[in-house]
């Protein structure tokens, strides 16, 4: 029984976390649907049925990443300082405070070599469309916002805790070792397959907001950046704890927003 009830607690307090994240998306994505609802291109759905069915799609992404780490991540010995704490385990080694200068800085740095990157891949995009994709672009601080708290949060339970653990795992079976500390050859298959996903991830945005035309160097741009952004976030979730990961994802998207008011 209280196994029980400390995985419905654990489930709890994470989805809980997504939550924060998802209702971050509200204040961006509810004119957006407006604006789709009232051109024609919702195929007659009103707007409160956009809204619902856009927060259900990430709920429902959230709580099966935050089920797949629930399952996964305790077999291979991968760490969440908030899953242990709310399942009344014994606290982890080291504590999340001494994790936190690591992520902040990787999370920082991370930041700026993307920004680097940004700048080598806008010659093959063509002006107008490396403007659109521009990492320091002035965005409205409710965009701001929501890129920290969703991708700091829920990409997180996402793509490292639920992706990457299962992944972990699935690779492990294949090699005939499917619990214990994963070797590190798997884990970093599948914190690369993860990444790479993760970064795929992004691109129907874009057709969804009609923000650039999908050519090819628009397609390598994203999931690339993307991508080694996520093998850091990876990389942190496999060698310190998830809450390490969010960290220097959070801290990734707040090192933009200082830049893009100092540019």
């Amino acid at each position: 029984m209280a196994t029980g009830q400390h995985s419905r607690r654990k489930f709890g307090v994470l989805f809980g976390m997504g939550v924060v994240g998802v209702l971050s998306l509200l204040p961006v994505y509810i004119p957006q649907l407006r604006q789709l609802a009232t051109t024609g291109g919702a195929h007659g759905w009103s707007l409160p049925a956009l809204v619902v069915a856009s927060v259900f799609q990430f709920l429902f992404l959230m709580a099966l990443g935050v089920a797949l780490g629930m399952a996964f991540a305790p077999r291979l010995h991968l760490r969440s300082h908030i899953a242990a704490w709310a399942a009344r385990e014994p606290k982890l080694s080291p504590g999340f405070w001494k994790e936190a200068p690591l992520a902040l800085g990787l999370g920082a740095l991370t930041a700026l070599v993307l920004l680097v990157l940004d700048h080598f891949f806008a010659p093959s995009m063509g002006e107008a469309t490396a403007q659109k994709l521009y990492i320091l672009q002035d965005l409205p601080l409710n965009q701001k916002v929501m890129n920290v708290l969703h991708g700091g949060i829920n990409e997180e339970l996402i793509y490292r805790w639920g992706l990457a653990s299962f992944l972990a795992w699935l690779i492990g079976s294949v090699r005939g070792k499917a619990s214990g500390s994963p070797p590190a050859g798997t884990m970093w298959a599948a914190i690369v397959l993860a990444a790479l996903v993760f970064g795929a991830a992004h691109l129907p945005v874009f057709v969804g907001q009609s923000i650039v035309a999908l050519t090819t160097p628009v397609v390598v741009r994203t999931v690339v950046l993307n991508a080694i952004a996520g093998i850091v976030f990876g990389w942190l979730y496999f060698r310190r704890s998830l809450e390490a990961a969010m960290l220097a994802h959070a801290m990734l998207h707040i090192t933009w927003a200082i830049l893009s008011y100092l540019v």
